[in-house]
């Protein structure tokens, strides 16, 4: 994060943030997205993330070799992450997802994390947004990519959590709230008018993407600069097409390279700087 120029008399550059939204095996779009900005120097300083979008901003955040993680989207398989069980409150268990995160993340916390953070989640029990902070990193991005109907909701703080999504798919305002003064939103929602229908998976995936569309519709995004991958109509299901979806990313992240730059460009006062560069936790 910036810091205050000596004597306070220095211009500093924006506190820069990122909104990454949900959108399941989609959600390898932002892996192409931080390739890019990585390649391109352009300094990340916030990440705030729902569902998929949670889990990658986690990983980033905890210094996982971004080349590395492209090839393991490629090569990841939904076995590699879920076990199905007795349906009760879901599908599927995310024990084994959460045993990888541990291990990408090197069981680190948010207090550990290069940028500050946040996960994005819902209590299916209030319909409230829950914004996680703090406390374990895993449970809280478990508790974001926590697709209602077919994972089993987190318990975190006495709070049954799932997937943010519901209600903020890409929270550009929570990466405000967390200091960000210029907001770059990556949004990998589907357009429903282009996705065929064909088991009950791919039912309770469009039935979310529907009310997402019509939530982010509704709210529209306030992002300073709004990426979107041209994804298509890849199934959000489908884990198949990671090289796909990175490559979508990389390219839409370039387009939006030029007006990200000239954002950062526009220096801000020396005495914003001491306001805005406390910790990393929120």
């Amino acid at each position: 994060m910036p810091h205050c120029g000596e004597g306070g008399a220095a211009k500093r550059r924006p506190v820069l943030g990122l909104a990454l939204g949900g959108g399941a095996a989609r959600g390898i779009a932002h892996i192409g997205v931080l390739q890019v900005l990585e390649e391109e120097q352009i300094p990340i300083d916030v990440i705030a993330g729902t569902s998929v979008g949670a889990l990658i901003g986690a990983l980033y955040g905890a210094g996982v070799d971004l080349k590395w993680l492209a090839r393991l989207a490629v090569n990841l398989k939904w076995d590699h992450l879920v076990d199905l069980t007795v349906p009760g409150l879901g599908f599927v268990r995310p024990d084994k997802m959460a045993h990888l995160i541990r291990l990408l993340t090197r069981q680190k916390g948010f207090a550990d994390l290069r940028v500050r953070f946040a996960a994005v989640a819902v209590d299916i029990e209030t319909g409230e947004e829950v914004v996680l902070t703090d406390g374990s990193l895993v449970d809280a991005v478990i508790a974001s990519s926590s697709i209602p109907g077919i994972f089993v909701p987190r318990r975190v703080g006495g709070r049954l959590l799932v997937d943010g999504g519901l209600v903020n798919r890409v929270p550009v305002d929570v990466a405000r709230k967390l200091g960000a003064e210029v907001v770059v939103g990556v949004d990998v929602g589907t357009d429903p008018r282009r996705v065929k229908v064909r088991n009950i998976l791919e039912v309770i995936f469009q039935a979310v993407d529907i009310m997402q569309n019509r939530i982010f519709e509704y709210r529209l995004s306030g992002a300073d600069v709004l990426i979107h991958p041209d994804l298509g109509g890849m199934d959000p299901s489908n884990l198949d097409e990671a090289e796909f979806s990175l490559e979508a990313g990389r390219a839409a992240a370039r387009v939006a390279l030029p007006q990200i730059k000239r954002y950062l460009q526009q220096s801000k006062p020396p005495s914003e700087v001491c306001s805005t560069s406390q910790g990393r936790g929120a």
